[in-house]
């Protein structure tokens, strides 16, 4: 309700978090390692348990739920869609992704309005993002989480392939280890979590294990106007022609105030 609907401290009660918990008692998936007895209990497969789900009654957010097993979440959820704080909190956290921290209201409620017209369907929500002009401004409004910058990274120096290992450990370095956030909410989204001095010193560091994997045909002079979808500054550009390396060169891009932003 919080991360996935109606956002933070909008319009539900604490009491009808505990209720939407014990509707969703008995949603499971197939335990890994050796499968199930049955197809539906293959590792990763959902299955419903109904051994394990509380029956009852439930009362959330003012609306009296009295189907039995699987089908009360599939309800409460289906009525969760409708409820007006979900299309503005889903609007606002795919507008600030595109868009900007502090995304535009136009394009808040455009996509709002689409959310509430197509009954949650997300694939409207992106044809709206798409047609939208506060998503294609030449400014750039988005700092780089550190999978966007190692990704857009090594698509600038040419490099194609990586180790799984090594790659794992950069993203560890960058302080944003694959699929281990610190909490159910995922990884922030915004400048601030991603632009303090410590993580800009760890993308240097990583910046220069990258620029060794270039060849030097990937002259950095020439990447800079290729990969800066911005003028680049004067600072910049002088920076990285008076690096002493190719090497230097690049890994001193890499880390330029406009390569890390979208």
């Amino acid at each position: 309700m919080e991360l996935h609907t109606l956002g933070v401290r909008s319009v539900y009660t604490q009491t009808d978090v505990t209720e939407f918990a014990r509707a969703l008692t008995g949603w499971s998936i197939g335990a890994f390692g050796a499968p199930g007895p049955e197809p539906d209990t293959a590792p990763g497969v959902f299955v419903f348990r109904a051994s394990t789900h509380e029956p009852g009654v439930r009362t959330i957010m003012g609306r009296r739920y009295d189907q039995s097993g699987e089908e009360q979440a599939h309800v409460v959820m289906r009525d969760l869609v409708r409820v007006p704080a979900t299309s503005m909190h889903i609007a606002t956290k795919l507008a600030r992704h595109f868009a900007g921290d502090v995304p535009p209201p136009t394009l808040v409620a455009r996509l709002a309005a689409a959310f509430t017209e197509h009954n949650g369907h997300l694939p409207s929500l992106y044809r709206v993002l798409i047609d939208s002009p506060e998503a294609w401004v030449p400014q750039l409004v988005k700092f780089k989480t550190p999978w966007d910058w190692l990704i857009s990274a090594l698509r600038g120096i040419g490099q194609k392939t990586l180790d799984r290992l090594q790659a794992l450990e950069m993203m560890v370095d960058l302080g944003q280890a694959v699929w281990e956030p610190g909490s159910p909410a995922g990884w922030d989204d915004i400048a601030a979590s991603w632009a303090a001095p410590d993580a800009l010193v760890r993308r240097v560091g990583v910046a220069h294990r990258l620029a060794l994997l270039a060849d030097d045909r990937y002259d950095a002079r020439e990447l800079a106007a290729k990969l800066l979808v911005s003028p680049t500054s004067h600072n910049t550009q002088t920076t990285v022609d008076g690096a002493d390396s190719q090497s230097t060169g690049r890994a001193l891009l890499l880390v330029s105030p406009e390569f890390q932003r979208r």
